[in-house]
Protein backbone atom coordinates (compact mmCIF):
# COMPACT_ATOMS: atom_id res chain seq x y z
CA UNK A 1 0.00 0.00 0.00
CA UNK A 2 1.22 3.46 -0.82
CA UNK A 3 1.78 5.83 2.16
CA UNK A 4 -0.74 8.62 2.60
CA UNK A 5 0.47 12.06 1.71
CA UNK A 6 0.19 14.68 4.45
CA UNK A 7 -1.09 18.10 3.36
CA UNK A 8 0.30 21.24 4.93
CA UNK A 9 -2.07 23.72 6.54
CA UNK A 10 -2.79 26.99 4.66
CA UNK A 11 -0.52 29.92 5.53
CA UNK A 12 -2.19 33.28 6.37
CA UNK A 13 -0.20 36.41 5.45
CA UNK A 14 -1.22 40.04 6.12
CA UNK A 15 -0.17 42.46 3.40
CA UNK A 16 -0.76 46.15 2.91
CA UNK A 17 -3.59 46.94 0.57
CA UNK A 18 -2.74 49.33 -2.19
CA UNK A 19 -4.98 52.40 -2.51
CA UNK A 20 -7.62 51.94 -5.15
CA UNK A 21 -8.21 54.56 -7.77
CA UNK A 22 -11.62 56.23 -7.88
CA UNK A 23 -13.70 55.77 -10.96
CA UNK A 24 -15.46 59.12 -10.41
CA UNK A 25 -13.33 62.16 -11.35
CA UNK A 26 -15.61 64.50 -9.34
CA UNK A 27 -14.94 62.79 -6.03
CA UNK A 28 -11.29 62.23 -6.77
CA UNK A 29 -8.95 64.04 -4.36
CA UNK A 30 -11.90 65.28 -2.23
CA UNK A 31 -11.67 62.81 0.62
CA UNK A 32 -9.59 63.75 3.69
CA UNK A 33 -7.03 61.09 2.81
CA UNK A 34 -6.70 62.30 -0.75
CA UNK A 35 -6.55 65.92 0.31
CA UNK A 36 -3.87 65.07 2.84
CA UNK A 37 -1.94 63.13 0.24
CA UNK A 38 -2.31 65.91 -2.32
CA UNK A 39 -1.32 68.88 -0.14
CA UNK A 40 2.18 70.27 -0.77
CA UNK A 41 4.99 69.72 1.70
CA UNK A 42 7.67 72.22 2.34
CA UNK A 43 10.26 69.54 2.86
CA UNK A 44 10.88 65.92 2.23
CA UNK A 45 10.79 65.21 5.92
CA UNK A 46 7.25 66.57 6.22
CA UNK A 47 6.10 64.40 3.34
CA UNK A 48 7.59 61.25 4.97
CA UNK A 49 6.02 62.08 8.33
CA UNK A 50 2.64 62.59 6.64
CA UNK A 51 2.86 59.21 4.86
CA UNK A 52 3.79 57.48 8.12
CA UNK A 53 0.90 58.99 10.03
CA UNK A 54 -1.60 58.06 7.31
CA UNK A 55 -3.89 55.13 8.31
CA UNK A 56 -3.24 51.95 6.30
CA UNK A 57 -5.68 49.19 5.35
CA UNK A 58 -4.56 45.61 5.70
CA UNK A 59 -5.81 42.64 3.75
CA UNK A 60 -5.57 38.96 4.70
CA UNK A 61 -4.27 36.67 1.96
CA UNK A 62 -4.42 32.88 2.26
CA UNK A 63 -1.52 31.11 0.57
CA UNK A 64 -2.22 27.42 -0.17
CA UNK A 65 0.75 25.10 -0.23
CA UNK A 66 1.61 23.20 -3.39
CA UNK A 67 0.97 19.43 -3.68
CA UNK A 68 3.49 17.39 -1.79
CA UNK A 69 6.18 15.90 -4.02
CA UNK A 70 6.52 12.11 -4.33
CA UNK A 71 9.54 10.71 -2.52
CA UNK A 72 12.43 9.48 -4.67
CA UNK A 73 12.27 5.93 -5.99
CA UNK A 74 14.85 4.70 -3.52
CA UNK A 75 12.81 6.01 -0.57
CA UNK A 76 9.50 4.42 -1.59
CA UNK A 77 8.29 1.61 0.66
CA UNK A 78 8.93 -1.91 -0.68
CA UNK A 79 5.78 -3.93 -1.30
CA UNK A 80 5.88 -7.19 0.63
CA UNK A 81 4.43 -10.55 -0.38
CA UNK A 82 1.63 -10.15 2.20
CA UNK A 83 0.60 -6.69 1.06
CA UNK A 84 -2.93 -6.88 -0.41
CA UNK A 85 -3.57 -5.98 -4.04
CA UNK A 86 -5.79 -2.96 -4.33
CA UNK A 87 -6.74 -2.98 -8.00
CA UNK A 88 -8.23 -5.56 -10.31
CA UNK A 89 -5.46 -5.02 -12.88
CA UNK A 90 -2.82 -6.18 -10.39
CA UNK A 91 -4.76 -9.32 -9.51
CA UNK A 92 -5.16 -10.30 -13.19
CA UNK A 93 -1.41 -10.57 -13.82
CA UNK A 94 -0.74 -13.67 -11.66
CA UNK A 95 -3.81 -15.33 -13.16
CA UNK A 96 -2.44 -14.76 -16.65
CA UNK A 97 0.95 -16.14 -15.62
CA UNK A 98 -0.74 -19.22 -14.14
CA UNK A 99 -2.73 -19.89 -17.32
CA UNK A 100 0.44 -19.38 -19.40
CA UNK A 101 2.30 -22.02 -17.39
CA UNK A 102 -0.65 -24.43 -17.67
CA UNK A 103 -0.75 -23.98 -21.46
CA UNK A 104 2.96 -24.74 -21.83
CA UNK A 105 2.65 -27.87 -19.67
CA UNK A 106 -0.36 -29.13 -21.65
CA UNK A 107 1.43 -28.60 -24.99
CA UNK A 108 4.49 -30.48 -23.73
CA UNK A 109 2.36 -33.40 -22.52
CA UNK A 110 0.44 -33.53 -25.81
CA UNK A 111 3.70 -33.62 -27.79
CA UNK A 112 5.11 -36.38 -25.55
CA UNK A 113 2.07 -38.67 -25.71
CA UNK A 114 1.58 -37.95 -29.43
CA UNK A 115 5.12 -39.12 -30.14
CA UNK A 116 4.79 -42.15 -27.88
CA UNK A 117 1.58 -43.18 -29.69
CA UNK A 118 3.31 -43.48 -33.08
CA UNK A 119 3.98 -47.04 -34.23
CA UNK A 120 7.56 -48.20 -34.15
CA UNK A 121 7.71 -48.39 -37.94
CA UNK A 122 6.41 -44.83 -38.56
CA UNK A 123 9.64 -43.40 -39.84
CA UNK A 124 10.37 -41.33 -42.90
CA UNK A 125 14.01 -42.40 -43.15
CA UNK A 126 14.41 -43.61 -46.72
CA UNK A 127 17.47 -45.64 -45.86
CA UNK A 128 15.66 -47.67 -43.20
CA UNK A 129 15.37 -50.66 -45.54
CA UNK A 130 18.79 -50.32 -47.15
CA UNK A 131 21.77 -49.74 -44.86
CA UNK A 132 19.81 -49.74 -41.59
CA UNK A 133 18.23 -53.09 -42.43
CA UNK A 134 21.68 -54.63 -42.58
CA UNK A 135 22.82 -52.90 -39.39
CA UNK A 136 19.78 -53.48 -37.15
CA UNK A 137 18.81 -56.86 -38.55
CA UNK A 138 22.08 -58.19 -40.01
CA UNK A 139 20.50 -61.39 -41.18
CA UNK A 140 23.16 -64.01 -41.90
CA UNK A 141 21.66 -67.06 -43.57
CA UNK A 142 23.14 -70.48 -44.09
CA UNK A 143 22.22 -72.55 -47.15
CA UNK A 144 20.74 -75.90 -46.41
CA UNK A 145 17.59 -77.91 -46.04
CA UNK A 146 14.71 -78.03 -43.65
CA UNK A 147 16.39 -78.83 -40.34
CA UNK A 148 19.32 -76.43 -40.54
CA UNK A 149 19.49 -73.93 -37.71
CA UNK A 150 19.85 -70.30 -38.73
CA UNK A 151 22.22 -67.95 -36.90
CA UNK A 152 20.81 -64.43 -36.70
CA UNK A 153 22.92 -61.55 -35.39
CA UNK A 154 20.54 -58.81 -34.29
CA UNK A 155 21.42 -55.72 -32.23
CA UNK A 156 24.79 -57.24 -31.39
CA UNK A 157 23.24 -60.41 -29.91
CA UNK A 158 23.49 -63.86 -31.49
CA UNK A 159 20.04 -65.46 -31.49
CA UNK A 160 19.61 -69.11 -32.52
CA UNK A 161 16.35 -69.51 -34.43
CA UNK A 162 15.16 -72.51 -36.40
CA UNK A 163 13.56 -72.11 -39.83
CA UNK A 164 10.25 -73.21 -38.32
CA UNK A 165 10.33 -70.21 -35.97
CA UNK A 166 10.54 -67.90 -38.98
CA UNK A 167 7.28 -69.18 -40.47
CA UNK A 168 4.70 -66.64 -39.34
CA UNK A 169 2.04 -68.16 -41.59
CA UNK A 170 1.37 -71.02 -39.15
CA UNK A 171 3.00 -69.98 -35.85
CA UNK A 172 1.01 -68.31 -33.10
CA UNK A 173 3.90 -66.00 -32.22
CA UNK A 174 6.10 -63.67 -34.26
CA UNK A 175 9.82 -64.38 -34.36
CA UNK A 176 12.05 -61.44 -33.33
CA UNK A 177 13.86 -61.80 -36.67
CA UNK A 178 10.61 -61.62 -38.61
CA UNK A 179 9.40 -58.67 -36.59
CA UNK A 180 12.67 -56.77 -37.07
CA UNK A 181 12.54 -57.15 -40.86
CA UNK A 182 8.84 -56.21 -40.92
CA UNK A 183 9.67 -53.05 -38.96
CA UNK A 184 12.30 -52.10 -41.53
CA UNK A 185 9.87 -52.67 -44.40
CA UNK A 186 7.17 -50.58 -42.71
CA UNK A 187 9.70 -47.76 -42.59
CA UNK A 188 9.59 -47.83 -46.39
CA UNK A 189 5.80 -47.73 -46.24
CA UNK A 190 5.94 -44.64 -44.03
CA UNK A 191 8.28 -42.89 -46.48
CA UNK A 192 6.14 -43.81 -49.51
CA UNK A 193 8.71 -46.16 -51.02
CA UNK A 194 6.53 -49.26 -50.59
CA UNK A 195 2.91 -48.98 -51.74
CA UNK A 196 -0.01 -51.38 -51.83
CA UNK A 197 -2.94 -51.94 -54.16
CA UNK A 198 -6.61 -52.95 -53.83
CA UNK A 199 -7.18 -55.00 -51.81
CA UNK A 200 -4.27 -53.77 -49.72
CA UNK A 201 -1.92 -56.42 -48.27
CA UNK A 202 0.43 -54.00 -46.49
CA UNK A 203 -1.49 -54.40 -43.17
CA UNK A 204 -0.29 -58.03 -43.09
CA UNK A 205 3.29 -56.74 -42.78
CA UNK A 206 2.17 -54.11 -40.28
CA UNK A 207 0.78 -56.83 -37.98
CA UNK A 208 4.15 -58.57 -37.95
CA UNK A 209 5.95 -55.28 -37.26
CA UNK A 210 3.76 -54.87 -34.17
CA UNK A 211 4.47 -58.45 -33.06
CA UNK A 212 0.94 -59.71 -33.78
CA UNK A 213 0.49 -63.17 -35.29
CA UNK A 214 -2.92 -62.91 -36.97
CA UNK A 215 -4.39 -66.23 -38.14
CA UNK A 216 -4.75 -66.36 -41.93
CA UNK A 217 -2.71 -63.16 -42.35
CA UNK A 218 0.85 -64.43 -41.93
CA UNK A 219 3.66 -63.65 -44.38
CA UNK A 220 6.42 -66.05 -45.39
CA UNK A 221 9.78 -64.77 -44.14
CA UNK A 222 11.24 -65.26 -47.64
CA UNK A 223 8.51 -62.99 -49.04
CA UNK A 224 9.63 -60.28 -46.62
CA UNK A 225 13.22 -60.83 -47.72
CA UNK A 226 12.28 -60.56 -51.42
CA UNK A 227 10.46 -57.26 -50.74
CA UNK A 228 13.49 -56.00 -48.82
CA UNK A 229 15.81 -56.86 -51.74
CA UNK A 230 13.49 -55.03 -54.15
CA UNK A 231 13.57 -51.96 -51.89
CA UNK A 232 17.36 -52.13 -51.80
CA UNK A 233 17.49 -51.81 -55.58
CA UNK A 234 14.51 -49.59 -56.51
CA UNK A 235 13.31 -46.23 -55.18
CA UNK A 236 9.66 -47.31 -55.20
CA UNK A 237 8.11 -50.77 -55.04
CA UNK A 238 4.45 -51.72 -55.46
CA UNK A 239 3.00 -54.96 -53.99
CA UNK A 240 -0.47 -56.08 -55.06
CA UNK A 241 -0.83 -59.53 -53.46
CA UNK A 242 0.56 -61.56 -50.52
CA UNK A 243 -1.87 -63.60 -48.33
CA UNK A 244 -5.25 -64.06 -49.97
CA UNK A 245 -6.72 -65.73 -46.90
CA UNK A 246 -6.42 -62.39 -45.12
CA UNK A 247 -8.38 -60.52 -47.81
CA UNK A 248 -10.73 -63.40 -48.77
CA UNK A 249 -9.53 -63.61 -52.38
CA UNK A 250 -10.11 -66.77 -54.39
CA UNK A 251 -8.71 -66.27 -57.90
CA UNK A 252 -6.25 -67.66 -60.42
CA UNK A 253 -5.07 -71.01 -59.04
CA UNK A 254 -7.73 -70.81 -56.31
CA UNK A 255 -6.97 -72.46 -52.99
CA UNK A 256 -3.90 -74.19 -54.52
CA UNK A 257 -2.20 -70.85 -55.06
CA UNK A 258 0.88 -70.07 -52.95
CA UNK A 259 -1.01 -66.97 -51.91
CA UNK A 260 -3.66 -69.19 -50.24
CA UNK A 261 -2.36 -72.74 -49.60
CA UNK A 262 -0.66 -73.90 -46.38
CA UNK A 263 -1.77 -70.89 -44.33
CA UNK A 264 -1.28 -68.48 -47.26
CA UNK A 265 1.25 -65.69 -47.66
CA UNK A 266 3.95 -67.77 -49.41
CA UNK A 267 3.94 -65.60 -52.56
CA UNK A 268 4.27 -61.96 -53.51
CA UNK A 269 3.07 -60.10 -56.61
CA UNK A 270 5.01 -57.00 -57.63
CA UNK A 271 2.99 -54.68 -59.85
CA UNK A 272 5.10 -51.49 -59.77
CA UNK A 273 8.80 -50.58 -59.80
CA UNK A 274 9.97 -46.93 -59.84
CA UNK A 275 6.54 -45.80 -61.01
CA UNK A 276 6.38 -48.19 -63.98
CA UNK A 277 3.72 -50.96 -64.14
CA UNK A 278 5.09 -54.47 -64.57
CA UNK A 279 4.22 -57.15 -67.08
CA UNK A 280 6.71 -59.78 -65.97
CA UNK A 281 8.63 -59.25 -69.19
CA UNK A 282 9.44 -55.51 -69.08
CA UNK A 283 12.96 -54.19 -68.39
CA UNK A 284 12.40 -53.61 -64.67
CA UNK A 285 10.81 -57.02 -64.14
CA UNK A 286 13.78 -58.64 -65.89
CA UNK A 287 16.15 -56.59 -63.70
CA UNK A 288 14.50 -57.76 -60.47
CA UNK A 289 14.45 -61.37 -61.68
CA UNK A 290 18.21 -61.27 -62.33
CA UNK A 291 18.83 -59.74 -58.88
CA UNK A 292 16.73 -62.35 -57.04
CA UNK A 293 17.68 -65.49 -58.97
CA UNK A 294 21.05 -66.10 -57.23
CA UNK A 295 19.54 -65.26 -53.81
CA UNK A 296 16.35 -67.32 -53.72
CA UNK A 297 16.35 -71.01 -52.72
CA UNK A 298 16.24 -73.60 -55.47
CA UNK A 299 12.72 -74.38 -56.68
CA UNK A 300 11.33 -70.86 -56.11
CA UNK A 301 8.34 -70.26 -58.38
CA UNK A 302 8.41 -67.47 -60.99
CA UNK A 303 5.41 -66.48 -63.07
CA UNK A 304 4.93 -64.87 -66.48
CA UNK A 305 7.07 -67.26 -68.50
CA UNK A 306 5.01 -66.50 -71.60
CA UNK A 307 5.34 -62.71 -71.05
CA UNK A 308 9.10 -62.47 -71.73
CA UNK A 309 11.85 -63.93 -73.81
CA UNK A 310 13.84 -66.92 -72.59
CA UNK A 311 16.15 -66.32 -69.65
CA UNK A 312 19.02 -68.40 -68.25
CA UNK A 313 17.96 -68.90 -64.61
CA UNK A 314 19.61 -70.87 -61.78
CA UNK A 315 17.08 -71.16 -58.94
CA UNK A 316 13.78 -69.87 -60.33
CA UNK A 317 11.26 -72.34 -61.79
CA UNK A 318 9.09 -70.34 -64.27
CA UNK A 319 5.43 -71.06 -65.08
CA UNK A 320 2.55 -69.42 -66.93
CA UNK A 321 0.76 -66.46 -65.38
CA UNK A 322 -1.03 -63.28 -66.44
CA UNK A 323 1.12 -60.45 -67.80
CA UNK A 324 0.06 -57.66 -65.41
CA UNK A 325 2.49 -58.30 -62.54
CA UNK A 326 5.59 -60.27 -61.49
CA UNK A 327 4.76 -63.34 -59.37
CA UNK A 328 7.33 -64.94 -57.04
CA UNK A 329 6.42 -67.78 -54.64
CA UNK A 330 8.24 -69.95 -52.11
CA UNK A 331 5.66 -72.69 -51.52
CA UNK A 332 7.96 -75.41 -52.99
CA UNK A 333 11.34 -73.80 -52.32
CA UNK A 334 14.12 -75.95 -50.87
CA UNK A 335 15.60 -73.35 -48.52
CA UNK A 336 14.12 -71.50 -45.57
CA UNK A 337 15.70 -68.15 -46.35
CA UNK A 338 17.28 -66.08 -49.11
CA UNK A 339 21.06 -66.01 -49.47
CA UNK A 340 21.90 -62.48 -48.45
CA UNK A 341 23.22 -60.81 -45.33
Amino acid sequence: MRPRRTLRAPVVVDVDQQPELSDDPVTAFTTPDELTAAQPFTSRRERLEAERSRPRKRERVVVKPARAERPPKAERPVRTATAPRTTQARSVRPERRRWGVHAVVMLALAAFFGTAALPAYATTGEGSTVGAARTALAVQTLTGGGGVTQVVARDGLDIQESPQALDSTTNSTVSPTVQALAVQIMGAVASGRLVGSTPNHIPEIADLAEGHAVAGCGVDYRVLQAISVALDNFNQVGVSDINRRCTGQIEGAGTDSAHYADGGGHAVDFYLLNGSPLTGGDAKSMQLIRILDPLVPDGTGLGQIECRSSMDLTNFKPFDDTCNHLHIDFLKSDGATLRYG
